[in-house]
């Protein structure tokens, strides 16, 4: 029993250190990476420290000459300045500017540089307001140098101004800083690569580069593929969960197989269903089409054939045979009328759209309609907004459809009202009347083929059917309904040149 533990115990992979302690390793590198870096501070520091010195040696040298010049300003005037001036002559200084200057910016004495002809910051500071001025000049990594402006007051009152500039040393460092810098980035440089690329390429890169690639195998549909890394215990944990993705999606994608299969096979029943569906309204509609041409020809044509059989039987008057005659031409031009308008409706189809005036049109129609004997006593109002001028339509058809939906009206009212507006990219015909308006039944079918709610023999039923059909095709609508106040309103969607 001991051994099979032991051999279970044994059998177990070896723990693996964490992140973290990965992690710990690489914070090791970079903090000794560090330690070098802070040789580049360190230089900085020198050279601010140099740079103090220097300036505290102007600033020294400055208040030094102040009281000299005063005195000598006072007692001696200007050659006394001269004279002190030529005594620093020798003194070794590295100047490069030191002269006294009089507020008129002549200058007095120099022992290097001359006072400029106008006054600078410094210079504005000392003479006009009896204020020391310094400032340090020049580039950051450059040659700089420290300047500083001394007022030189006797008695209260400026008379003038020292002005001392001297360059700003660098520490003396073998080589300066161009060579400081080479050694110190060729030192971190190495230190940093030979470490830090090593651990991280062993510990860290390395097992993301196995990882990477195994999700990009799945990624490409290898699903069940399986990835084995020698790492840190968190990539491995990563591993595994990348491994069990895997898998997943591999029973996931059986599953959507099995459920592909099963959705082509509902969708090829549907498009039969779909396909008998449509044979049967197909067949609905050819009833409901033939039922309408048995009503419309049959009633003229039973009347022709009843004319036929008198006149057959020998009436022996001329006068009722020829108003048989007549009466039996009436009923074939009305079976011919039908014919036709069956026949123009089936033969609908897209046409060229242009640039239609709606007021044109409105005139055309309405003048035809008046021409009518029962349209002469009609009242009909046209209203045409100020940003309606053309719409797109098939060219002559707006006039057709204008002429049916006024005929319509008139047979049922006495007052049309005929308008049109701009609603967005489409201009809206409104077409109503004063009369009973249309009915429930009549609203669902009004733009059936055939249908119509007046007497026998006033009408074919395929005013409205064709209208819709060449609206349509010129990329419109037409919508039916009632008044609130009562009659029938008809309206067409077009839509207007501009945007089309």
């Amino acid at each position: 029993m001991l051994c099979a533990t032991v051999v279970a115990v044994a059998a177990l992979p070896p723990r693996r250190n964490g992140l973290w302690i990965e992690v710990a390793l690489a914070l090791a590198l970079i903090t000794l990476s560090t330690i070098l870096l802070n040789a580049g501070v360190f230089w900085l520091l020198l050279k601010h420290a140099e740079e103090e010195r220097r300036t505290d040696l102007v600033l020294s040298l400055s208040a030094a000459l102040k009281t000299q010049l005063e005195v000598a300003l006072d007692g001696e005037g200007e050659p006394g300045v001269r004279r002190v001036l030529s005594a620093y002559r020798d003194s070794g200084l590295e100047v490069a500017e030191l002269y006294v200057t009089r507020p008129s910016m002549k200058t007095v004495a120099s022992l290097a540089g001359e006072a400029p002809q106008t006054p600078d910051a410094g210079l504005r500071a000392a003479l006009y307001t009896k204020r020391q001025y310094s400032d340090v000049e020049g580039a950051l990594w450059g040659l700089r140098w420290v300047s500083v402006t001394t007022p030189l007051a006797p008695h209260g009152k400026v008379e003038g101004a020292l002005r001392v500039k001297m360059p700003l040393k660098a520490p003396g460092v073998p080589g300066g800083p161009a060579g400081f810098v080479l050694l110190y980035t060729a030192f971190s440089g190495l230190i940093i690569a030979f470490f830090g690329f090593d651990l991280f390429r062993r510990r860290l890169i390395g097992p993301i580069a196995v990882l990477r690639e195994g999700t990009e195998r799945i990624a490409g549909g290898e699903f069940g593929h399986e990835v084995s890394l020698d790492a840190s215990r968190e990539l491995e944990e990563m591993c595994v969960a990348l491994n069990t993705m895997s898998a997943s999606l591999a029973a996931y994608r059986q599953r959507t197989g099995d459920q592909v299969e099963r959705l082509e096979a509902a969708n090829a029943e549907l498009t039969r269903t779909q396909a008998a569906l449509v044979r049967s309204e197909k067949l609905a509609g050819v009833g409901r089409l033939a039922a309408g041409i048995a009503h419309e020809v049959g009633n003229p044509l039973s009347a022709v054939l009843g004319y036929m059989e008198l006149m057959t039987s020998g009436l022996g008057d001329r006068a009722l045979e020829a108003d048989l005659l007549d009466r039996s031409e009436q009923e074939l031009r009305r079976i011919d009328r039908i014919i036709r308008s069956l026949l123009g409706y089936a033969r609908l189809g897209p046409g060229a759209p242009a640039a239609v005036s709606v007021a044109a049109a409105f005139d055309s129609a309405v003048s035809i309609v008046q021409l009518r004997p029962e349209c002469r006593e009609l009242d009909i109002q046209v209203l045409i907004g100020d940003d309606v001028a053309v719409v797109w339509v098939e060219s002559d058809k707006l006039q057709q459809v204008l002429l049916n939906l006024l005929i319509n009206a008139a047979h049922a009212s006495k007052t049309i009202w005929l308008s049109a507006s701009l609603e967005g990219t489409q201009v809206c015909i409104t077409c109503a009347d004063d009369g009973p308006g249309f009915t429930d039944m009549a609203l669902e079918r009004a733009l059936e083929p055939f249908f119509t709610t007046k007497d026998v023999g006033e009408g074919t039923g395929m005013g409205l059917a064709m209208s819709q059909q060449l609206i349509t095709a010129s990329g419109g609508h037409i919508q039916l309904g009632n008044r609130p106040e009562g009659g029938a309103r008809v309206q067409l969607w077009l839509p207007a040149a501009g945007a089309a």
